[in-house]
C-alpha cells in the first residue's frame, strides 16, 4: 500500500514540474499611454521587421517611438556581395500618417563593410500619429518601405 502512495505522489510531483516548465510566464504588454496631448508608445509594443533589398537583408526595429522625444529606428544590413556604403541620413525618410516627413538628424551605426547595425535618429514627432512609415531609398539600388501602426 505504502508503495501505491508513494508512486502516486511521485506522479502527481513529475506532473506538476512537466506542467510548470511547459507553461509560458506572461509577459506584459507594452501600450500606449496618454496624458493631454502627449502620447507614448513602448518600443516592444512595435515589433522589428525584415526585407530583402537586393542582395541585403535589412531589419528595422523601432527602439523609441515617443511625441516629444526624438524617434530611434535600429537597423541591422547584412550582405554578403554589396558594400554597405550609403549615408542612411540621405537614403532614409520618416512619414507619418498626418503628412509630416522627417530626415534622420543622426547615424550611429557603422559607414561600410557587409555587416552593419546602428541607430537612425529624427526629431521629436510633431503630433500624435496613428501609424508611421520608414522608407530606406537606395540599398542595393532598391526601394522599401516599413510601416508600423501605433
Amino acid at each position: 500500500m505504502n508503495s501505491k502512495l508513494f508512486f502516486i505522489i511521485l506522479l502527481v510531483l513529475a506532473g506538476a514540474v512537466i506542467f510548470g516548465l511547459t507553461t509560458k510566464p506572461k509577459q506584459k504588454l507594452a501600450t500606449a499611454t496618454s496624458t493631454g496631448t502627449e502620447s507614448s508608445v513602448q518600443s516592444s509594443a512595435l515589433p522589428p521587421q525584415a526585407k530583402t533589398m537586393g542582395a541585403v537583408e535589412v531589419e528595422i526595429t523601432p527602439l523609441s517611438v515617443a511625441s516629444g522625444k526624438d524617434v530611434i529606428m535600429e537597423l541591422s544590413l547584412n550582405t554578403h556581395s554589396a558594400e554597405l556604403n550609403y549615408d542612411y541620413t540621405q537614403i532614409a525618410t520618416l512619414t507619418d500618417d498626418r503628412g509630416n516627413s522627417y530626415t534622420p538628424t543622426k547615424w550611429t551605426g557603422g559607414k561600410s563593410g557587409h555587416h552593419l547595425k546602428g541607430n537612425l535618429v529624427f526629431a521629436a514627432l510633431a503630433q500624435n500619429p496613428k501609424e508611421l512609415t520608414l522608407t530606406l531609398d537606395g540599398v542595393d539600388n532598391k526601394v522599401e518601405t516599413f510601416t508600423w501602426q501605433l
